[in-house]
């Protein structure tokens, strides 16, 4: 049984192995969350984005230190990767076997603040249906919206009433239509549920 999370990485220490076109889609997609991130590969490109870059075969040593390990080479490669991240407590996402995972890298949908996204266990089966996962531009424009009445409300005793008046009231309205109102409008349903001083 698998549990769908979101994970905060920035700062965290994440490795890479293998330089294929999964350990370069995973290079980039712990770069972008904000993890220093160390790549090792015999074939890593000298202009590899990396915090750290090492352009050698794989080591024990190369686990020191890391949180999360993407073993992204061939299977021998990431068995002893596997082995190497678990003795020293890092979770671990095998490219060749989800089975075998800790994590799962999911196919991932954003816009805006929303965040949606996709896995099956099995890769072929997640990259056909990635294409089908679309967000409407209403999903962007509520989550903005809430997200901009919850930062006003930080300091309210009410926060959580005054956010749900304003989801299932006139933000409702933005979901079943689809349409995003006019900038002034917005600003009218934050000020009504969080006008200025309301936090104190």
């Amino acid at each position: 049984m698998w549990l769908p999370l979101h994970l905060r990485l920035t700062g965290r220490r994440a490795l890479v192995v293998g330089a294929g076109p999964v350990g370069r889609r995973r290079a980039a997609a712990l770069r972008a969350a904000g993890a220093r991130l160390r790549w090792v590969a015999p074939d890593l490109a000298a202009d590899a984005e990396a915090d750290e870059a090492i352009a050698a075969p794989f080591a024990a040593q190369h686990c020191d230190g890391m949180w999360l390990v993407a073993a992204c080479a061939p299977p021998a490669v990431n068995d002893a990767v596997a082995a190497a991240a678990r003795s020293r407590g890092a979770l671990l996402a095998r490219a060749d076997a989800a089975d075998d995972s800790d994590v799962r890298f999911p196919a991932v949908v954003r816009r805006g603040p929303v965040v949606v996204s996709l896995s099956t266990g099995a890769p072929a089966a997640t990259a056909a249906l990635r294409p089908l996962l679309e967000i409407p531009e209403s999903f962007q424009v509520f989550a903005e919206v809430m997200t901009e009445a919850r930062r006003r409300l930080a300091g309210a005793t009410d926060r959580d009433e005054r956010l749900r008046t304003l989801a299932c009231g006139p933000l409702a309205g933005v979901l079943q239509s689809g349409a995003s109102p006019p900038p002034a409008v917005i600003e009218g349903w934050i000020a009504a549920v969080a006008p200025p001083g309301v936090e104190d």
